[in-house]
């Protein structure tokens, strides 16, 4: 695999990172007030994937 290639890939998976990130903290807040936004955006940032996967299904829960 070439290089060039991860020098584009980790950079566009941290910015995606940031992007869901910002994207859970907008829709838990539009839904139940800005400090469940922030719980709901610390849980993705310290768990990664899997807080993302339960932030999903307790979303779609309510």
């Amino acid at each position: 695999m070439d290089v060039s290639l991860f020098l584009f890939i980790i950079p566009l998976l941290y910015l995606l990172s940031y992007v869901i990130l910002f994207w859970v903290f907008v829709d838990a807040k539009e839904k139940h007030g800005t400090n469940i936004g922030c719980l709901w955006a610390l849980i993705v940032f310290a768990t990664g994937p899997l807080g993302l996967i339960a932030y999903l299904i307790v979303r779609n829960a309510d």
